[in-house]
């Protein structure tokens, strides 16, 4: 398996925000942003997955916070590599954590090309003692629809950003998963009409190229609302967020089985 150095972007959120005071929007009410992270792209069909995951952990490794102190205490003082995020994976489902998907994937991801998801992600994090969690919105199901999951995700960013007014809280992206692609949601819009966008970064290689040429344009990040086709086009998504509490011990064993939250709601999205 060949492997190619992702092309890194540093601070995104910086650069979004400064393209909004050059230029703000005359009907946009409110704004609010992850903190500043490294943005990891796309090298391959299959990675995407992974470019995420580097461009999370850098979010939290540049901000001090107990997120950052149960990494460090996990070895993971660095961004790490692709192949090392497989076998960090692998670790977690040795230590028994989403037994489901790790039988879906032979319990083997080390120099493959196999694609990850949500569940990976948080499996890795929580065996990290980092208290992360997934939400399925199922638009089929009658339960949800967009404009739940859209409110959801605004509901997450406006209430810790008003929380970081005060402490400066670190505040964590989102990990967008739909079939066949993931992508990470950076903050969210508000329009005086009532729409709420999410400000969504594709870690896909030629949207990377054109961030890179034009840095500090919001034009290269996905700013896709209820309306617009990019959001609408599937009808399942899963997100992996963290929740704002580090895992306790006597917690260990309930975390390796990873559930939705929305349905059994042990730990809030928000």
């Amino acid at each position: 398996m060949s492997i190619f150095n992702a092309l890194v972007i540093p601070k995104i959120c910086n650069a979004v925000l400064k393209s909004y005071q050059n230029s703000w929007p005359r009907d946009l009410l409110k704004i609010y942003t992850c903190s500043p992270l490294d943005f990891h792209a796309q090298t391959m069909n299959w990675d995407c997955g992974y470019r995420n995951m580097q461009t999370m952990l850098s979010s939290y490794l540049n901000h001090d916070s107990s997120v950052r102190d149960q990494l460090f205490s996990s070895g993971i003082i660095t961004i790490p590599t692709l192949k090392e995020l497989q076998r960090l994976i692998e670790r977690a489902w040795t230590k028994g954590y989403d037994q489901i998907g790790g039988m879906q994937l032979d319990y083997s991801l080390y120099d493959t090309n196999k694609w990850i998801g949500a569940t990976e992600v948080v499996a890795m994090l929580r065996s990290c003692k980092v208290r992360a969690c997934v939400a399925d919105f199922d638009f089929t199901s009658g339960h949800c629809d967009l404009n739940t999951m859209v409110r959801v995700v605004w509901e997450y960013f406006e209430s810790r950003n008003l929380l970081s007014q005060d402490d400066n809280i670190f505040i964590a992206p989102l990990y967008l998963q739909h079939q066949g692609h993931s992508r990470l949601i950076l903050g969210v819009e508000k329009w005086a009409n009532g729409d709420i966008k999410l400000l969504i970064l594709d870690p896909q290689m030629r949207r990377a190229i054109q961030f890179h040429q034009r840095v500090g344009d919001e034009a290269n990040i996905l700013r896709q609302g209820v309306s617009t086709h990019g959001l609408n086009s599937k009808s399942k998504y899963q997100i992996a967020y963290l929740s704002e509490k580090n895992i306790y011990n006597q917690e260990m064993e309930h975390s390796k089985i990873i559930v939705d939250e929305l349905r059994h709601p042990k730990l809030k999205f928000i």
